[in-house]
C-alpha cells in the first residue's frame, strides 16, 4: 500500500482502505464488553451504597427527641414508598442506557436547565455521602479503638485526602470488590439477627413489643417528622441509575433482577436491625453510642467477636461507599462540563494518570469543609444529606411521571407513580421546614451551583475573567501551543476495533503492539518479528481506560500524548516500509481491551513495553503484565520489551 507523507499517520483509513471492499460495520453504540455488570453485580454495587444506611440512620433517628424509640416504626412504613420508588428506578435505567439518572430524566421531561438542577442536587447528595460515610466508618472503628473517637474530624479529613490521592492515581472501583464487601456486610448483618433469634430471652422479645406499641400514640407532627427522616434509610437507591452504561443487555432484565435483589436484602436487614438496636440496647448505650448502634447490638447478642466482625464489615462498606460517592461526584461534574454547565477547567485531566484531578479535588475538598464546619456531627450531616437526596428523588420521580403522561401511559402504574411522587414531596417538604440550617446550606449550595451553571452556559463570566492579565496570557499561550500542535501533527485516522476486525483479512498481521506512549524499541522489535514472518502490516492498539464503575461507551477522546505516540509509531513503521494500522478501543481495564483485540484480530503475539513501577502503583492502577499473563490464550505469545 502506498505510504502517506511523513507528517501523517500511514494507516489504512476507512475511506482509502475500503475502496472496492465491503464497508466495515460501524462500532456499536454501546460496546458489550463495557457492560460487565450482571444482576448480581448490580445488586452488589447498589447494596454497597444503600446498605451503609443501616449503620447510622437508626442512631440519627433515635437522637431526634421527637422520634426516639419510634425509629423502627417509621422505617417500616417508609418501606412501602421505597418499593414503589425502586420500581420507578428500574424504568429510569432502561430509559437512559447511557446513565445520567436525575440529570437525564429531568432534561427529557422538563428542560436541560432542570437537568442541571438535578445534577446539583445529586452532587450535594454525593458530597454528603462521602462525608457521612467516612465519619460513620471511623466511629465504628472507634468502638474497637477508642482513641479514634477523639480525633474523628481530623481523621476524616485525612481519609478524604487519601481517597483523593488514590482517585487521582486512578483506582478502579471494582464491581467484584463491591460484591465481596456487600456479601460480607450482608452475612454479618444476618449473623447478628440469627444470633439474636437463637439466644434471645422472653424479656428481650417483650422489649421489642413495647417499642412497637409506642406507635399507637403519636402526634401528627411526630408522624410527619419521622416519615420525612426515615427516607434516609434508603439513600443509595439512586446509584443504580448511574450504572446503566455498565449493565449487561437487556438493561430491563438486568436492572429489574438487580433491583429486586436489593429490595429483598434491604427488607431482610434494615427494619429488623433498626428494631433490634432500638429495642434491645439500654438507653444509656443508645445515648452514648448513637453513631454505632449495630456494633453495640452485635456485642450485646454475640459478644466481642461478633462486635469486631460488625466493625470490620461496617467500616469497610462505609469507606467503600465514600469512595464511590467521590467517583459519582466527579462523573456528574464531567457530564455538566460536557453540557457547558460547568467550566471546562473542571474536566482537565492529569498529564500522568489521565484522571480529572480538578474534579476529584472538588469532590473531596467540599466534604472536608462540610465535616469541619459541622464538627463531624452525624445528625447535622444527615439533615444536609436529606436535602439533596430527597430533592433528587422528587425530581426523578416527577420527571418519570411527566414522561409517562406524555406517552399516554396512564394506567395503574401511573397512579402508583404519582402517589410515590406525592410521598416523596411530603417527606422533602417536611425536611425543609424541620431542618432549617440544612435547608439554608442546601439552598446556598444549589443557588451558587445554578449561578455557576447558568453563567457558564450563557458565557456571563468569560469577558470578566479575561480582564485579568494572567488569565488572558495563560489562555493565549494555551491557544498558541494548541495551534502549533495542530501544525506539527495532522489528524490521526483511527479505526475502531470492529472496523479493524472487518479489515483484518485485507491487511493481515500476526503482531499486535499495545501502546501507551512513544516506544521506538518496542516498535522496532515488533516490526522485526513481523518481517521475519514475511508480513508488512502491524497492528497498534491504544486502549482508552475508563476508571470507576460509571463507565460509558462513547467515542474515546484521545489526549495529546496518545496522538503523539501514534504519530511517532507511524513514522517508525514508515521508515521500515511497514503499514501501521492504528486501532482505538474503550475498556474499563487495559488488560481486557488488549485481550479482546488479540482475539478479534487473530494475532499470534502481543508486544507491550515494560516500565519500572512501584508496588503501590500496580496495586491502584492494575498490573497489565500480570493480567495479560493470566488472560491471554496459550496460542498467543506475550513479548515484554524494556
Amino acid at each position: 500500500m502506498h505510504q502517506k507523507p511523513p507528517d501523517a499517520l500511514p494507516t489504512p483509513s476507512a475511506a482509502a482502505v475500503t475502496a472496492g471492499a465491503p464497508t466495515p460495520p460501524a462500532a456499536p453504540g454501546h460496546d458489550t464488553h463495557l457492560r460487565q455488570l450482571s444482576p448480581l453485580l448490580v445488586w452488589a454495587v447498589v447494596f454497597a451504597d444503600i446498605g451503609t444506611s443501616v449503620y447510622y440512620v437508626p442512631g440519627v433517628l433515635y437522637s431526634d427527641p421527637r422520634i426516639r424509640d419510634l425509629a423502627p416504626f417509621f422505617i417500616g412504613i417508609t418501606l412501602v414508598g421505597f418499593v414503589f420508588l425502586a420500581l420507578k428506578y428500574i424504568e429510569i435505567c432502561w430509559r437512559n442506557p447511557d446513565g445520567g439518572g436525575v440529570v437525564s430524566i429531568a432534561s427529557q421531561a422538563i428542560s436541560p436547565g432542570w437537568g442541571a438542577f438535578g445534577g446539583l442536587l445529586i452532587t450535594i447528595s454525593y458530597f454528603l455521602t462521602a462525608a457521612i460515610s467516612t465519619v460513620s466508618g471511623l466511629h465504628y472503628l472507634g468502638s474497637v479503638f477508642p482513641i479514634i473517637d477523639e480525633h474523628v474530624v481530623l481523621l476524616t479529613v485525612g481519609t478524604l485526602v487519601l481517597l483523593a490521592v488514590v482517585n487521582i492515581i486512578g483506582i478502579r472501583e471494582s464491581a467484584t470488590l463491591s460484591l465481596v464487601i456487600a456479601v460480607a456486610a450482608l452475612v454479618t448483618n444476618l449473623l447478628v439477627v440469627g444470633t439474636f433469634v437463637v439466644q434471645s430471652t422472653p424479656e428481650q422479645w417483650s422489649a421489642l413489643g413495647t417499642t412497637l406499641s409506642q406507635a399507637r400514640s403519636m402526634s401528627a407532627e411526630t408522624f410527619l417528622v419521622g416519615f420525612g427522616g426515615a427516607w434516609l434509610a434508603f439513600s443509595g437507591l439512586e446509584s443504580i441509575s448511574q450504572l446503566s452504561p455498565a449493565m449487561k443487555l437487556p438493561i430491563t432484565r438486568t436492572a429489574s433482577r438487580g433491583m429486586w435483589l436489593v429490595v429483598g436484602t434491604v427488607l431482610a436487614t434494615s427494619p429488623i436491625l433498626t428494631l433490634l438496636s432500638v429495642g434491645i440496647l439500654a438507653p444509656t448505650v443508645k445515648d452514648a453510642s448513637s453513631e454505632r448502634f449495630i456494633s453495640e447490638l452485635g456485642f450485646v447478642v454475640g459478644g466481642m467477636p461478633l462486635k469486631v466482625a460488625v466493625v470490620v464489615a461496617a467500616s469497610s462498606l462505609l469507606l467503600f461507599a465514600a469512595n464511590t460517592a467521590i467517583i459519582g461526584s466527579y462523573h456528574v461534574f464531567l457530564a455538566l462540563a460536557e453540557r457547558h454547565y460547568m467550566p471546562g477547567a473542571i474536566a482537565v485531566r492529569n498529564r500522568r494518570f489521565k484522571t480529572p484531578h480538578a474534579a476529584i479535588l472538588v469532590a473531596t475538598v467540599v466534604p472536608m469543609l462540610v465535616v469541619v464546619s459541622t464538627g463531624g456531627d452525624l445528625a447535622a450531616l444527615a439533615a444536609m444529606y436529606a436535602f439533596g437526596l430527597m430533592g433528587a428523588f422528587v425530581l426523578s420521580s416527577l420527571g418519570l411521571d411527566i414522561l409517562r403522561w406524555r406517552e399516554k401511559r396512564r394506567g395503574p402504574m401511573f397512579a402508583v407513580g404519582v402517589f410515590t411522587t406525592l410521598l416523596l414531596y411530603v417527606a422533602w417538604t417536611v425536611g425543609l421546614f424541620v431542618n432549617k440550617e440544612a435547608t439554608l446550606f442546601g439552598l446556598f449550595a444549589v443557588g451558587f451551583g445554578m449561578l455557576l451553571a447558568i453563567g457558564t452556559h450563557q458565557k456571563w463570566f468569560t469577558d470578566w475573567f479575561y480582564q485579568f492579565s494572567f488569565i488572558r496570557r495563560r489562555a493565549e499561550s494555551s491557544i498558541e501551543e494548541h495551534e502549533e500542535g495542530l501544525e506539527g501533527s495532522e489528524k490521526v485516522d483511527l479505526l475502531s476495533l470492529s472496523q479493524a476486525e472487518a479489515l483484518a483479512p485485507l491487511y493481515p498481521s500476526g503482531t499486535l503492539v499495545a501502546l501507551r506512549s512513544h516506544s521506538p524499541q518496542l516498535l522496532t522489535e515488533a516490526i522485526a518479528r513481523e518481517r521475519g514472518r514475511g508480513g508488512s502490516n502491524l497492528y497498534a492498539l491504544f486502549v482508552e481506560e475508563r476508571t470507576g464503575l460509571f463507565v460509558g461507551s462513547d467515542t474515546p477522546q484521545l489526549d495529546r500524548e496518545a496522538v503523539d505516540a501514534l504519530n511517532q509509531a507511524a513514522k517508525v513503521a514508515e521508515r521500515e516500509g511497514f503499514n501501521l494500522i492504528p486501532i482505538c478501543t474503550v475498556s474499563y481495564n487495559a488488560v481486557e481491551g488488549i485481550v479482546r483485540a488479540a482475539d478479534a484480530l487473530g494475532v499470534s503475539a502481543v508486544m507491550v513495553g515494560v516500565s519500572s513501577r512501584s508496588a503501590i502503583y500496580h496495586l491502584l492502577r492494575g498490573h497489565v503484565v500480570n493480567g495479560l499473563t493470566k488472560r491471554l490464550p496459550s496460542s498467543v505469545r506475550l513479548f515484554l520489551i524494556s
